[in-house]
């Protein structure tokens, strides 16, 4: 069924940024503003890691963490050119929600695989 398609076809291009400074009240105000559920914690030029809604929750308590103290380092990311099928699999397989997109070039996050585009992608197909 989706054996034809590439992340690049499905991610969102694009990702909002915060920095490693940035208060954890201030990132659910970001989450908010956008309607998103995760933000990549970024100096503008190094990609450090990210910060989902989970981290949010685990955390919620204390509003001034910073982005560097709550963030998930090292996330798996994916090649805008890799087989949506294995995205998947590595999503399910790992228990994960999002898979951020990073160019082949540098290191740099171009876009964000999430579960929500997944599966809008198979209700578009199944009709």
């Amino acid at each position: 069924m989706i054996s034809k398609y590439l992340v690049r076809d499905v991610m969102k291009k694009g990702v909002v940024e915060v920095t490693l400074d940035t208060k954890l009240s201030d990132v659910i105000k970001t989450m908010a503003k956008y309607d998103i559920s995760s933000v990549v914690v970024s100096d503008g030029e190094t990609f450090w890691g990210i910060i989902t809604d989970t981290d949010v929750l685990k955390h919620y308590n204390d509003l001034d963490k910073t982005a560097e103290e709550i963030m998930t380092t090292n996330p798996i990311t994916v090649s805008p050119e890799a087989p949506l099928e294995k995205a998947v699999e590595i999503m399910a397989e790992k228990g994960i929600h999002h898979l951020y997109v990073k160019s082949p070039c540098e290191d740099k996050i171009v876009g964000v695989l999430s579960s929500k585009d997944i599966i809008k992608l198979f209700s578009d197909l199944i009709e």
